[in-house]
C-alpha cells in the first residue's frame, strides 16, 4: 500500500500548476454562527444565514472555505448530507470560493446504533462559556487509532470511496483534506484513507496535515503558535512544533503550502504577526472561524467557565452581523499577497 501511495503522489510541477489557478489562498474554516459544531450545518441547513455569512466572508476578502464531513454523518444521514452539501457547493461556486473538503474518518457510529430519518442526530449538552461546548452526535464514537479503526474498516472505506466518487471530479471542490489532524498512532488509518481516495482517481490534490508529508500532493499544516515563542506544552505532555519549525518542515517538501488552521489571539497567534511569514514563504492560510456564535470559538480552549470573554477573542474575526472584531484584520486579509521581501518574516530558530 505504501509504495502505491508514494507512486501516486502528484509531481511537484503538476501540484504547482494546479494551485496557481487559485491564486493566493485567503481562507476561513466555515462554521455558520448558529451551529454548535462544524458538522451540524449538514443537518440544520439554514440557507438564509449561510448565504448571508458567505457574503460577509467575501466582503472581508476571503476567497476559499474549508468545510468538514464526518463519517458518522455519512453513515446515518447520507441523503441529507449530500443534499445540503450540494446546495452549499452551489453557493460557493456562485460566489467564486474555492473549497477544501475535509473528512473526519475516525468518527463512526457505535455498532447497533441507529438514527431514524425523523430523529435529530444532535444531542445538545450545551455548555455556555466553553470553546466548542455543544457538540455531541447520538451514538457516535471518536476513537483513537491504535488498531480500533479496523472495527469499522469497511464503513470507512465506503465513506471515503463514495464521497470521492461523488465529488472527485466536481469542479466545485478544489482540494481534499482527507483526515483532519491525525496523530502519530493514526498513520495506518491515514494510509488506508489515502489508498481508498487514490483508487477513485480524483482530479483534485489530496492532503492531510502533520502526518502525511510523503503521500500528499500539497503540503498542509495547522499552527496556533506565536512566532519566536518556541514550544508550548499541551495536555498530557503533547508538544506541537514551534511556529518556525512548522514552516521549516512544510518548506522542506518543496510543494505548495497551506496553513489550514490558524489564529489563536490569546496565544499570540495573530494575523499581523503571522502573515508576514506566510507572505514571505508563499503560504496560503485558513483562519479558524468566521462569525462568533454558538460554537463559541471566540472563547479560548480550557477557559474558566463563567469567566468573561477575553478582550482579544481567541478565534473568529466577525460578529454575527458581519461587522469586524478588529478592522485592521480585514485590511490585512484584503492586502495579503506573496512577497519574498516581506519585512519581519524571516525564519529563526523557534
Amino acid at each position: 500500500m505504501r509504495n502505491f501511495l508514494k507512486e501516486r503522489v502528484w509531481d511537484i510541477h503538476k501540484a504547482e500548476e494546479y494551485m496557481s489557478a487559485f491564486g493566493v489562498i485567503k481562507g476561513v474554516n466555515f462554521v455558520p454562527s448558529y451551529c454548535y459544531s462544524y458538522i451540524e450545518m449538514w443537518h440544520h441547513f439554514k440557507e438564509d444565514c449561510i448565504l448571508r455569512e458567505l457574503h460577509y466572508a467575501k466582503d472581508a476578502g476571503i476567497n476559499s472555505l474549508r468545510i468538514f464531513v464526518a463519517e458518522c454523518q455519512w453513515e446515518t444521514r447520507k441523503d441529507l448530507v449530500q443534499k445540503n452539501l450540494d446546495r452549499f457547493l452551489d453557493f460557493c461556486a456562485d460566489l467564486n470560493f474555492s473549497v477544501m473538503l475535509t473528512l473526519q474518518p475516525n468518527t463512526y457510529m457505535i455498532p447497533g446504533w441507529t438514527i431514524s430519518q425523523e430523529e435529530d442526530p444532535f444531542l445538545i449538552d450545551y455548555k455556555p462559556g466553553v470553546h466548542d461546548g455543544g457538540w455531541n452526535y447520538k451514538g457516535a464514537r471518536i476513537f483513537d487509532c491504535s488498531g480500533k479503526w479496523k472495527e469499522n474498516k469497511e464503513g470507512i472505506r465506503e465513506f471515503v470511496t463514495e464521497i470521492l466518487l461523488r465529488y472527485g471530479k466536481d469542479k466545485r471542490v478544489s482540494f481534499w483534506d482527507l483526515y483532519n489532524e491525525p496523530w502519530e498512532e493514526c498513520r495506518d488509518l491515514l494510509e488506508f484513507v489515502f489508498f481508498c481516495a487514490r483508487e477513485t482517481n480524483p482530479q483534485q490534490p489530496l492532503t492531510s496535515c502533520w502526518r502525511a508529508w510523503d503521500i500528499s500532493d500539497i503540503t498542509t499544516f495547522h499552527c496556533y503558535e506565536k512566532p519566536g515563542k518556541g514550544y508550548r506544552k499541551q495536555i498530557n505532555g503533547v508538544h506541537y512544533l514551534s511556529f518556525e519549525d512548522e514552516i521549516k518542515r512544510a518548506l522542506s517538501t518543496g510543494r505548495p503550502i497551506l496553513c489550514t488552521e490558524c489564529v489563536a489571539r490569546t496565544f499570540g497567534n495573530e494575523l499581523e504577526v503571522i502573515l508576514p511569514y506566510y507572505s514571505r514563504y508563499k503560504i496560503g492560510f485558513y483562519i479558524w472561524g468566521l462569525c462568533a456564535g454558538s460554537a463559541q470559538y471566540h472563547i479560548p480552549w480550557d477557559w474558566p467557565v463563567g469567566s468573561p470573554v477575553p478582550p482579544r477573542w481567541f478565534q473568529c474575526f466577525l460578529y454575527p452581523d458581519g461587522s469586524p472584531f478588529d478592522k485592521n484584520e480585514i485590511v490585512l486579509i484584503k492586502e495579503f499577497d506573496f512577497n519574498e521581501e516581506e519585512p519581519g518574516g524571516t525564519l529563526v530558530s523557534g
